[in-house]
């Protein structure tokens, strides 16, 4: 069991590690991005301010129990239609039918091997080690096993201390209540679970699995669950987390594909996660105890749709519905603590860097619920491949969601990024919404809200605004390309605290209701155009030098009459021109950093520093808990 203990250890100090466990700063400066009193400036590359991710999780610790698989030595074990009850820790070899297996001590240290074992029960739990918190169980599985509890209300595994499985073979469980239950810590390696539960496929102190397959059937709750101990009074990263490197894992369930009260960890895999939730209209709230502002969706046709907050007011309460419970693709709770102080109040735990990391891996998600959701701490993407359905928002943090790396597409969301902060230094992400594209807007006074594009390949696709901050936005590298929305309540470009492109290139197409454009001290030039008659969708845009010669293009896909452009080549004192298709929309030679052609007078904000503000004007921003 050497090896189990070195694996609990190193990843626990590895997860605190992870989530900056010093806590020096919850919160963002925007300060720190808005260099000089809020020119638009930044200090330092957004790594400097934000910090890295670090990865030290043990590797040796997975290879010492994958290596824990022989059964030489071991007790064979009859089989029986009664209870086997193990009353010696040692290792004991099953195979057949059994009627149960029971622990019969604590401090039992065992190693079971299952080859070709069938346990099943009707009378409570098929492997019950339910009264003994300090057993420390390892189940080595070779060939095709099975465990199924048909008893109402019971779960099927149910370990009080520690349990782990490697080996080979594959083992499928299903029961009444909790597939696979252990109240500390849960560890996988090398084999194949299939999972069946009424409850949680999964639930443990905390889980860490690698070179394994999961495969939730069907959960009535979660499919993996880490929660913290009930007895755990301040906010701690030794336990309630998930931690998953080159896992297969699937699951189709009722609540969310993977929680962690305090951190997950995702390195490599295979993801393929589909949450179907509840919906019950409003005039049904008291009976299932859900509050008020959690009504937020409408029916449309067969299906439902998310709306804004601020409109909810328009429906009756039988026409409102909201969701019986979470079911969100990977989620990271907020966990709620009693203040000492003031034990009547309760606290919510925001501190720490990083709550969900996302390394590498591929990831379809199909979720009622959102997608990946932070609810406390930061949310980074670094690497992996997404396709991602969700009727609510597709990656989101309360606090900062951070994109570095990986390939991402939303094909369907309400909101597709989402955080107080966001920050896109890499990668590329296709985002369509029925609300905004890319949004920063936060509950917590605290925030002071940005978005900060500094690389990677953006595209939006918005019926909301395209992108939109409740502080300001700033583009330092990379592409956005932004097709906004068709209505004049919402514009490509929203930011209450202005706009400041320093670089990169920025095509952003919409309606004139709501055109902001960038703020005069940018550093890279901006060409603002609008017409009042609609550009058709499928026309090519192009920004070409004077001879005619393009330098960006860009095939729109819906019809708009604002254009913004800005690009490297767009310098001081040159010539250029805007085409749509085959014809000549502008030509204009450059002489100030926002050059405005067209239709300005049902334009918004014309560029520069409004008073008292930074950056661009006021555009039509939601205040703080419009999400």
């Amino acid at each position: 069991m050497k090896g189990r203990i070195l694996l609990v250890s190193a990843l626990a100090l590895s997860v605190c590690i992870l989530a900056s466990c010093g806590k020096e700063e919850s919160f963002i400066n925007p300060g720190d991005y808005l260099g000089g009193g809020g020119t638009g400036e930044i200090a330092g590359s957004a790594d400097d301010v934000t910090g890295d991710v670090k990865n030290d999780f043990s590797d040796e610790d997975f290879s010492e129990l994958s290596g824990n698989t022989s059964s030489a030595g071991a007790v064979t074990v009859a089989p029986t239609d009664g209870v086997y009850t193990i009353s010696d820790s040692g290792t004991y070899f099953f195979k057949g039918k059994y009627g149960g297996l029971a622990l019969g001590a604590d401090g039992l240290k065992l190693h079971l091997v299952f080859d070709g074992a069938a346990i099943e029960t009707a009378e409570g739990i098929a492997l019950d080690g339910s009264d003994h918190k300090k057993a420390e169980v390892v189940i080595t599985l070779l060939g095709e096993n099975s465990i199924v509890s048909t008893a109402e209300g019971e779960n099927a595994v149910h370990i009080k201390g520690t349990l782990s499985f490697n080996g080979e073979g594959s083992l499928s469980v299903e029961s009444g209540k909790n597939a696979i239950k252990v109240s500390k810590e849960l560890a996988i390696v090398d084999c194949a679970l299939t999972l069946t539960a009424a409850n949680h496929a999964i639930s443990a102190l905390s889980v860490s699995a690698s070179d394994c397959q999961i495969n939730v059937l069907s959960a009535g709750k979660d499919g993996i669950n880490a929660e913290c101990d009930d007895e755990t009074t301040a906010f701690t990263t030794d336990e309630g987390y998930v931690y998953l490197k080159n896992v297969d894992y699937s699951c189709e369930t009722a609540g969310d594909g993977i929680q962690a009260d305090t951190v997950v960890y995702l390195d490599g895999g295979n993801y393929n996660i589909k949450t179907t939730g509840t919906f019950v209209p409003k005039t049904q709230m008291s009976e299932y105890g859900i509050d008020a502002d959690d009504f937020k969706f409408i029916k449309s046709g067969n299906t439902y749709q998310r709306i804004a907050s601020d409109e909810t007011s328009r429906y009756g309460a039988s026409q409102l519905y909201g969701l019986v419970q979470g079911c969100k693709g990977i989620k990271v709770g907020e966990i709620e603590y009693p203040d000492e102080s003031a034990p009547d109040k309760e606290i919510t735990v925001t501190e720490g860097d990083y709550s969900i990391i996302i390394e590498s891996g591929t990831f379809i998600i199909d979720s009622t619920d959102d997608a990946v959701h932070a609810n406390s701490g930061n949310l980074s993407v670094s690497g992996g491949s997404f396709t991602i359905s969700t009727y609510d928002d597709a990656l989101t943090s309360d606090n900062l969601t951070k994109i570095t790396g990986g390939e991402i597409t939303v094909t369907k969301s309400y909101e597709g990024i989402e955080g107080g902060y966001v920050e896109i230094l890499g990668g590329t992400v296709n985002v369509t919404a029925s609300d905004d594209g890319i949004n920063a807007a936060s509950d917590d006074t605290r925030v002071i809200e940005h978005i900060l594009i500094g690389g990677g390949e953006i595209y939006v696709n918005a019926e909301g605004d395209g992108v939109d901050s409740n502080g300001s936005i700033n583009m330092t590298g990379g592409t956005l390309i932004v097709f906004g929305p068709t209505s004049m309540g919402n514009g490509s470009l929203d930011a209450d605290r202005g706009i400041v492109i320093d670089g990169g290139y920025l095509f952003a197409v919409g309606p004139l209701g709501m055109v902001e454009t960038p703020a005069s001290n940018s550093k890279q030039n901006v060409l603002s155009y609008a017409q009042n008659q609609a550009i058709s969708a499928n026309t090519v845009l192009s920004l070409a030098d004077e001879n005619g010669t393009p330098i960006f293009s860009v095939t729109i896909e819906k019809n708009c009459q604002s254009v913004i452009v800005s690009c490297p080549e767009l310098v001081m004192g040159g010539s250029f021109k805007l085409y749509g298709g085959d014809t000549q929309l502008c030509a204009f030679t450059v002489s100030a950093v926002i050059t405005s052609i067209g239709s300005q007078g049902n334009m918004g904000n014309p560029g520069g520093t409004p008073p008292g503000g930074f950056g661009g004007g006021f555009g039509g921003g939601r205040g703080p808990g419009g999400r």
